[in-house]
């Protein structure tokens, strides 16, 4: 990856300033996607059998808590757990939010580099975006 330009007097034109907002979306879509697998992984380790049977109403609910099944849940249904989980697909998919947002990213730069060819400090942004220019940030 090569180091981004230095673009001295760059201003943002309303477009411009749209594609940084979606990207930084994306970025904050990436955070929550891999916060909520994470806790699903370990929910479906630690929570043991937390859906319990139908109510009245039909629906089903979970127990107290988290901490409360982590509490009841003992060493042997915990390791049998542990050993159950599907860890390749677990990574493999956490993997796969840099790669989705990447690909987004591009897109977004992309469009960006088409809409600015009257611009060249614009152009010159996003083409390296659409490049993958490393910022200079110490």
């Amino acid at each position: 990856m090569k180091k981004c330009p230095a673009i001295v007097g760059l201003s943002f034109d309303e477009e411009s300033k749209q594609g940084i907002a979606e990207i930084n979306e994306i970025y904050d879509l990436t955070k929550i996607g891999r916060l909520a697998l994470l806790i699903g992984q370990f929910y479906s380790i630690f929570g043991g059998l937390a859906v319990k049977g139908s109510s009245g109403s039909g629906v089903r609910f979970l127990d107290d808590s988290l901490a409360f099944q982590i509490a009841g849940s003992d060493a042997a249904q915990t390791e049998y757990a542990v050993s159950q989980a599907n860890w390749e697909y677990f990574f493999e998919s956490f993997g796969a939010f840099d790669k989705i947002a990447m690909e987004s990213i591009s897109k977004i730069a992309f469009k960006q580099v088409m809409a600015h060819n009257g611009s060249p400090k614009e152009y010159l942004f996003w083409s390296s975006i659409v490049k993958g220019c490393k910022p200079n940030v110490e």
